[in-house]
């Protein structure tokens, strides 16, 4: 049981790697594109109406619009990284048991909330449908779709949190210790391989010097707290 629940979570880990990757390449995409709509609109109202008719009147939805994707599409990374506000007053007073009935219970109640974000997301962008908006003409599906499109990212981030920390690969309620974005993982294995050259090369420099090694070896048999 526990190896096939290791084997399903580095799927579930690689396949979060490439929607990381996807959902920030998007995101700065969209961060860049608002920038730029708000530059627009401040010198259209500052400088182009002095000298021309031309107003620039859908930068203002577009910048809302770009600003509420963004945030939408981003929380499955935050979720992922741990980084979204957690009060851990009742944790900390917990064994490991007892953190993993809370961890288990909390994520229960997240995919009930996911659930009803989904599935009532998607009903209410269909009933949207007839909508379009005032200045880009963009139908209301399309609109309010970013509702149950990152719910479904946060939920795949959720499912994979959880298969992680049942197999035991994935600290409850610190999965930013293993499940960083992508990139800082690669850039953590770099620092171990690091650390771990410097170490050999310390041991190796100071290996007439019986006092130093008797203290590295010390050192190196402390448990980890």
């Amino acid at each position: 049981m526990q190896k096939a629940l290791k084997k399903t979570y580095r799927v579930l880990h690689m396949g979060s790697n490439y929607i990381c990757k996807a959902i920030s390449a998007i995101s700065f995409s969209f961060v860049v594109l608002c920038v730029l709509t708000v530059l627009l609109q401040v010198i259209n109202r500052y400088v182009i109406v002095k000298v021309s008719d031309y107003s620039a009147t859908f930068t203002d939805e577009l910048a809302r619009f770009l600003l509420i994707w963004i945030s939408y599409i981003a929380v499955a990374m935050c979720f992922r990284e741990g980084s979204m506000a957690q009060v851990d007053l009742l944790y900390s007073r917990f064994g490991k048991k007892g953190r993993l009935v809370i961890y288990i219970f909390t994520r229960i109640i997240i995919g009930i909330v996911l659930f009803v974000i989904i599935k009532y997301g998607f009903w209410y962008a269909a009933r949207r449908a007839a909508y379009h908006s005032a200045m880009l003409n963009i139908p209301g599906n399309i609109l309010y779709s970013v509702v149950p499109v990152g719910g479904c990212l946060l939920a795949y981030e959720w499912l994979t949190e959880m298969v992680g920390v049942l197999a035991g690969e994935v600290t409850a309620f610190a999965p930013q210790a293993t499940r960083g974005f992508p990139e800082h993982e690669d850039d953590s294995d770099k620092d171990a391989e690091r650390l771990e050259a410097f170490a050999e090369e310390i041991e190796t420099e100071f290996a007439d010097e019986p006092e130093i090694q008797h203290a590295i070896q010390e050192n190196s048999d402390k448990p980890e707290e």
